[in-house]
């Protein structure tokens, strides 16, 4: 009697999980058929004739020559494509849409700051020269260079003083012990997360040889990747997920770390940059196999730190103003 109760339960439970993942496929498929509608409707790559799209587009295009300008071994000729690149987003973008634009025009800045550096390079640069002499009230964006200590001079300062001077750094000079790097690490714990399922996973890469592995699968590293100390992986678990209408939850909880983490890692003097993980399925499951990172584990954002030197360079990236990026829905208080 009691093994025919056994065997009663064990087929209900096989019963009830095949109806579980049955339910589950279900509102998977549902989810991400929605989510592939809103990217196909609406990603950037598909919409270039919209304002936000163009202007993101341009956005890009000078982040990669402010990159350029701000290499600890920069080369002078770097970009020439690039800048044609951006020559002509810009054209495009003010003939369909005006002028002023603020992000378009530190474009134009980021441009004569190119051309400033290479005043003395002796191949002709006439699309540009012709392009900046039409945009001659727009001044040389140029990126400032700080002193490490007045770069983390605002370590202990109010909070909007100190996320203030928080920036990407990509110069590197000094080995950071592994205790800083546990203390950030602990700090960062305090981020939220959802009914507090603390999603987030750190893996920390100490050896040089994955290191640059690493890097080299990451792809946006070139000129600077070689000088981390460390490299960061931050991930997310998936196990922490029960539904499908969950199914952002690992990225946008690992994103809260992720930024939680880089001001920890600011407020302990260690500089970094924050590296994108949009990689090929094949790419991100060699790194996976590389790192052994546990199958349940998303990989959601790649970091390069290390101490910096002296001095350096960051790039001036400015930022929308929250005007620019908030919408109220109501009432007129």
């Amino acid at each position: 009697m009691a093994r025919a109760k056994d065997i009663l339960r064990a087929v209900k439970r096989a019963c009830e999980g095949a109806l579980l993942k049955a339910r589950l496929r279900r509102e998977a498929r549902r989810a991400f058929r929605y989510d592939m509608s809103q990217f196909m409707e609406n990603a950037g790559a598909l919409h270039l004739d919209r304002e936000s799209a163009a202007r993101a587009e341009i956005v890009m295009g000078y982040h990669v020559l402010e990159k350029g300008l701000t290499m600890p071994r920069r080369r002078l000729g770097f970009g020439k494509g690039a800048v044609v690149h951006l020559v002509n987003l810009v054209d495009s973008f003010e003939r369909r849409f005006g002028r002023g634009d603020a992000q378009v025009r530190h474009a134009v800045g980021v441009l004569r700051a190119y051309r400033e550096l290479h005043r003395n390079w002796p191949e002709p640069m006439l699309r540009l020269d012709a392009f900046l002499a039409s945009h001659a009230d727009i001044p040389a964006a140029n990126q400032p260079h700080v002193k490490r200590d007045d770069f983390f001079a605002a370590r202990r300062a109010p909070f909007d003083e100190f996320a203030a001077s928080r920036h990407v750094v990509r110069h590197f000079s000094g080995p950071v012990p592994r205790e800083t790097i546990e203390s950030a690490v602990n700090l960062a714990t305090t981020a939220p997360s959802a009914c507090n399922r603390q999603h987030a996973r750190v893996h920390v890469i100490d050896d040089p040889a994955i290191r640059d592995r690493l890097l080299a699968a990451q792809g946006g590293t070139r000129g600077f990747g070689s000088d981390a100390d460390k490299v960061i992986v931050v991930t997310a678990d998936l196990s922490s997920v029960r539904w499908a209408w969950e199914r952002h939850d690992c990225y946008v909880n690992g994103g809260i770390f992720v930024m939680n983490l880089c001001y920890a890692l600011h407020f302990f003097g260690i500089a970094h940059c924050i590296l994108h993980w949009s990689v090929s399925p094949e790419t991100d499951r060699a790194v996976r196999r590389m790192l052994d990172i546990p199958a349940n584990e998303a990989i959601v954002q790649v970091i390069a730190c290390g101490f910096p030197p002296e001095e350096f360079d960051v790039a001036s990236s400015p930022r929308l103003s929250g005007g620019d990026i908030l919408t109220w829905h109501g009432g007129t208080r």
